[in-house]
């Protein structure tokens, strides 16, 4: 049987993801057709290469009239639909076609997986299905202006399934959402759709869209809606639906609602990891770090029993490793810390929060050397995350150890030549020729933008090149630079009568801390009279936290209560504790615990430090009420 598929696509200023798309899928669909709404860069260009199929359609605000517009021009036996910023996998879409083959014309649509790339960087996975595929009899078309739906023509219901295609989507990163503005489009378009229906379903992307731009309030009223309109738990945005209430709870810090939105659901979904996951990830956010444990390792070690996915197919494996990776690394049992964060690169190498964590741990303890021996033995580098792990080392002051690695970057030598800077930078050694062409403000100043270049290189930097008597216009753009210049005075015990900006202050401490260029931390230390106590505790906790927790103390001391965080008050129980001075430790725990009650760490110092029956049993009662659900708090019980 030969089954002629036709791709069909709609684009407006698609320049930057278009040929990937093209690229994975042109070469196996029968044909192309793709329909412009308006494109101003070179999207039209780059189609070209592949189709000769291109039309022009006018938007008028209704992406199901140019989904049905570009179908019209389809001669295939059937449809595929795809967006710009989508692609496909050569094998899977193999396994499709011969899906579609095996099924002999039984179905009119089929659903297709949407794994969607969300986040900064797209570190998070959400997935969902949409129906993608349709025959092309001419009796099936999309409608609904956003969020469109295919039904039958005449009224006809289709019989559908769920298609062996996965479709990778990364519109739905957080750059690319503001870049093209697609929350306030896509809420026009729902106002405009919700103005003729007003149905479950609508509620339900509405509430997306307020949850994407960060309106939690809004977004738990629409998604509230969306499932009290339900016409059938069956319908697949329903479970989604209470995975967004649960986490937009979450969010409004409501814990013991989402506890309760969970406890309510769970039977409904036995198999969700999801469900176990936010329970871990409400003990996470709450300092309950052995209940927090207990759920991530729960779903780690029963991967069988939790095999349904709801909506994020990496709270399975990648989280929950992630998580216990931060607990671990916390409560600085290192070792495992590492063998978590181990897990998450091996589920995905280009994970940089685990890069970065990973190095920055083991610089603690091994030199350069062996942090080489380390990356290698474990095959941890490849050409396409060679950035994040030099980004790793530049944070840390050891461009060295990227330096093995570099013939990964078989492009060009631009990385190279970057490393090469950093590392002048930091050490002064180097050839200049051979990264000269960096040395302009121009450059230097977008390095600066990317992380590879920070205040405290730029400083160096300036000072290497006075020195070496190189590149006078960059210097005159150093000498023009307020941060830098404030710098330069500040680490030459030059007299600053006034400090603005305390960032730059703290900044600086911590890279020089993370460099461990202490004698320049001290000069900089010289001028802390200049910081207001808001400033001044955030000082001392870099201190403390890099293991001067003596003079971090001090600094406590200095500082009014006021200004503590949670994370300040730990640490000056802890060193209380170590220096046993108990009873004060545990006085600032009682008035810690007041402060920040949804905190649970006071409570477990507390509890596990008890003093008096009455300060245990109120304490007990206290975290009964307020930790709802917490498997750490059941032996308390009896």
């Amino acid at each position: 049987m030969n089954i002629k598929v036709s791709l069909c696509m709609i684009v407006k200023n698609e320049e930057n993801v278009l040929d990937r798309c093209l690229a994975s899928v042109a070469h196996l669909v029968d044909e192309v057709i793709i329909v412009d709404t308006g494109s101003t860069d070179k999207t039209k260009e780059i189609a070209s290469k592949y189709t000769s199929k291109l039309y022009d359609f006018e938007w008028v605000n209704d992406f199901s009239a140019a989904r049905n517009y570009a179908a019209e021009h389809a001669t295939g036996d059937w449809i595929l639909v795809l967006d710009a910023d989508e692609f496909i996998d050569e094998e899977n879409y193999h396994d499709f076609i011969n899906g579609l083959e095996e099924d002999n014309g039984e179905f009119d649509t089929y659903g297709v997986k949407i794994i969607n790339f969300t986040g900064l960087y797209g570190e998070k996975l959400v997935q969902n299905y949409h129906d993608r595929v349709y025959k092309n009899n001419k009796e099936i078309a999309y409608y609904r202006a956003i969020h469109e739906q295919l039904k039958g023509i005449d009224g006809q219901s289709l019989n559908g399934s769920i298609a062996k295609l996965s479709v990778f989507h990364s519109g739905y990163m957080n750059q690319t959402v503001a870049e093209k503005g697609k929350n306030e489009r896509n809420k026009d378009l729902l106002d405009k759709e919700m103005q003729e229906s007003n149905n479950a379903f609508d509620y339900f992307n509405l509430g997306n869209e307020f949850y994407s731009q960060g309106e939690f309030e809004e977004a738990l009223k629409a998604y509230t809606n969306a499932y009290n309109l339900k016409s059938s738990y069956q319908l697949s945005w329903v479970a989604s639906t209470v995975i967004q209430i649960i986490s937009v709870l979450i969010q409004l810090k409501r814990y013991n609602d989402a506890v309760n939105v969970i406890d309510d659901s769970i039977e409904l979904y036995p198999g969700s990891f999801e469900m176990i996951f936010l329970k871990g990830e409400i003990s996470f956010v709450r300092g309950q770090y052995d209940d927090a444990k207990y759920y991530f390792e729960e779903i780690i070690n029963n991967s069988e029993k939790y095999n349904h996915t709801i909506l994020r197919p990496d709270l399975k494996d990648q989280m929950p490793h992630r998580r216990l990776g931060d607990i671990y690394n916390y409560e600085k049992v290192y070792d495992k810390a590492i063998y978590h964060y181990m897990n998450v690169l091996n589920i995905n190498k280009l994970d940089s929060d685990s890069i970065k964590k990973i190095i920055y741990i083991l610089n603690k303890f091994h030199s350069e050397d062996e942090i080489i021996q380390f990356i290698e033995r474990n095959d941890l580098i490849n050409k396409n995350n060679l950035s994040y792990y030099m980004s790793a080392c530049f944070d840390i002051g050891k461009p060295i150890i990227i330096e093995p690695f570099l013939k990964y970057n078989n492009e060009d030598n631009l990385l190279e030549r970057i490393y090469k800077l950093k590392n002048y930078c930091l050490t002064g050694t180097g050839n200049i020729e051979e990264f000269k062409d960096l040395l302009n403000p121009q450059l230097v100043e977008r390095l600066n933008k990317k992380q590879m270049l920070n205040i405290i290189d730029l400083y160096l930097l300036r000072n290497r090149l006075v020195e070496g008597n190189h590149s006078p216009l960059l210097i005159a753009a150093f000498e023009k630079d307020e941060h830098i210049s404030m710098l330069v005075k500040l680490l030459n015990n030059i007299t600053v009568e006034k400090l603005d900006e305390a960032e730059l202050f703290l900044g600086s401490l911590q890279i020089l801390m993370n460099y461990k260029k202490y004698d320049l931390a001290s000069s900089l230390l010289n001028n802390k009279q200049l910081l207001t106590d808001s400033a001044l505790v955030k000082v001392a906790a870099i201190l403390y936290e890099n293991d001067f927790k003596g003079e971090g103390l001090q600094l406590y001391n200095a500082c009014d209560w006021d200004v503590y965080s949670e994370q300040d008050f730990l640490n000056i129980i802890n060193g209380l504790f170590e220096t046993e001075n108990d009873q004060n430790a545990i006085e600032f725990t009682k008035y810690a615990n007041l402060l920040f009650e949804n905190d649970f760490r006071f409570c477990k110092i507390l509890l596990e430090n008890p003093i008096d029956d009455h300060l245990f049993n109120t304490t007990v009662k206290k975290a009964l009420e307020t930790f709802k659900g917490s498997v750490y708090l059941e032996k308390y019980l009896l």
